[in-house]
């Protein structure tokens, strides 16, 4: 279920609200829940998709930098070893030629 966060233009209050779908979105006519205000700026926030099998190696250095700068311990570490790994095969590959 998508979160939409806002700021109340009024009081100055940060507050998330979540719709089940789009379309319940774009009816929505959202209010303050502290001041009843409906003057709101729509904040823009990071957004999390998981992804399974995501193969960390592939990835451009800026892709790497977005995973770490997400916050996400365990994405970090799961890239870390996959990169790691990688590096070994590599490592051993060569030395083998």
């Amino acid at each position: 279920m998508p979160q939409y966060d806002y700021r109340c233009k009024r009081c100055q209050r940060r507050f998330a609200l979540f719709y089940k779908t789009y379309a319940l979105y774009e009816a929505a006519r959202p209010r303050c829940p502290n001041c009843e205000s409906a003057q709101l700026s729509r904040l823009i926030t990071q957004v999390a998709i998981a992804k399974s099998n995501r193969n960390y190696a592939q990835m451009s250095s800026q892709e790497m930098l977005s995973v770490l700068e997400s916050g996400d311990p365990r994405q970090a570490n799961e890239m870390f070893q996959q990169v790691s790994e990688t590096d070994k095969k590599r490592t051993s590959s060569q030395e083998e030629v």
